[in-house]
């Protein structure tokens, strides 16, 4: 039997994807988050956004002038993803071919795209977060949050983000499964339960609330500072997806008002190509895209606090002579460095030079950039240390080694 060709596969699936991505994600509290934004289609979005002078005495009847700007920032989405499958033309028949795709792509979204589009999102905020520097950031030894001080150091880290933007704000807990897991065993836990409605376009969901402020349960393997995002063609990445490097602290939780991330998505079924149409073979041709994106907004930072891992990760820091002038080093590294961090060195002649988590490592304590092709100037058996670094300086891996430099 014939394919009924008038029917609008890609229609019919893209209702399911506007029926399920937007309330999957155990980040969709981020999205879309400030009104006004503009998205005409490509890559860059517009984000309005406003700010004024303060009060100044009155002289007379008359007020002192003040500024206010309104503008426009424009941001770029970060992420454009795909994958195209394949259904033969006699896996399924005509009444079933919506019913086959409908379901592989409701497993799609909830096994592969919606845990993808979680992990950048909370990664890119920690890394946010750590471009604040340490006023957004609280250092917290994992292995020492128990069932016994969870719930305190928690209510600490709330009132850190109240004491700077005020109670009115409604307050998002993003926390991995094994933190809230400690904490729904703490004693007094009940005092601060309750439940909440959210809304996130047309549904409504059953939220826990820890004293008023969401408490939005997440898989432990989704709290992490810096993912690696596979290409799905080389070699080792033909998987797809995000997976861990270890390159950066697990995050405990993050504690945020809404309006500091924002985060768009738009994933698509943008072809459905028939067997009768199909250049490649006797198989129907499905097309998925997802252009995304998240962002921290600078003039909101005061809103957000990431409760990290004090335990750096480790870099494989590796050096050989350079092949010109005396000194000539090149140092390569495990790490695929995201957009807004890099890497900075630091040498000295005994021991590898120290780092810690909270210390920022700037230019005035002797560290520099490492250039993108790793060639560096200094001295044959020295130790260096490399460190991957945010905005601020903050590191979250480092790792060293002895230098080999080109002697003569």
């Amino acid at each position: 039997m014939a394919f009924n060709n008038n029917i609008d596969y890609a229609a019919v699936f893209n209702r399911i994807l506007d029926e399920k991505f937007y309330i999957m994600p155990r980040t969709a509290w981020m999205e879309n988050t400030n009104p006004g934004i503009e998205w005409t289609g490509g890559r860059e979005i517009k984000i309005p956004y406003m700010s004024m002078d303060g009060l100044g005495n009155m002289n007379g009847y008359k007020a002192p002038d003040g500024d206010l700007t309104l503008g426009w920032e424009t941001k770029q989405l970060q992420w454009y993803r795909g994958r195209n499958f394949a259904i033969g033309r006699y896996d399924v028949d005509e009444t079933n071919m919506a019913l086959t795709v409908g379901n592989a792509l409701r497993v799609f979204l909830a096994e592969h795209v919606v845990p993808e589009v979680d992990r950048l999102r909370i990664a890119k905020l920690a890394q946010g977060a750590l471009g604040y520097g340490m006023t957004s950031v609280t250092a917290q030894a994992s292995a020492s949050i128990t069932k016994d001080n969870i719930l305190g150091l928690l209510l600490d880290d709330i009132a850190k983000v109240q004491d700077k933007i005020g109670e009115g704000e409604q307050l998002y807990v993003q926390i991995g499964t094994q933190m809230k897991n400690l904490l729904q065993q703490s004693k007094e836990i009940t005092r601060y339960l309750n439940i909440r409605d959210f809304s996130i376009r047309s549904a409504t969901m059953r939220i826990e609330a820890l004293n008023d402020q969401y408490l939005v349960g997440t898989p432990t393997s989704y709290m992490n500072s810096v993912v690696k995002v596979n290409d799905g063609v080389t070699a080792g990445q033909t998987v797809g997806g995000v997976t861990f490097t270890d390159l950066g602290p697990k995050v405990n939780w993050i504690i945020s008002a809404r309006p500091v991330a924002d985060a768009v998505a738009r994933p698509q079924i943008t072809k459905v190509i028939d067997p009768d149409l199909n250049q490649e073979g006797e198989f129907w041709k499905i097309m998925f895209s997802i252009y995304h994106g998240m962002w921290t907004m600078d003039q909101k930072a005061d809103g957000v606090l990431v409760n990290m891992d004090t335990t750096l990760a480790s870099l494989t820091v590796t050096s050989v002579a350079g092949t010109v002038a005396v000194g000539d080093s090149v140092i390569t590294t495990n790490a695929a460095v995201p957009a807004g961090m890099k890497l900075v060195w630091k040498a000295a002649s005994g021991t590898a030079p120290a780092v810690a988590f909270g210390t920022a490592l700037k230019t005035s304590g002797g560290w520099a950039d490492l250039p993108a092709d790793g060639l560096i100037s200094t001295t044959n058996g020295h130790k260096i240390t490399v460190a991957l670094v945010a905005a601020s300086g903050l590191p979250v891996a480092a790792g060293n080694t002895t230098v080999v430099a080109k002697a003569s």
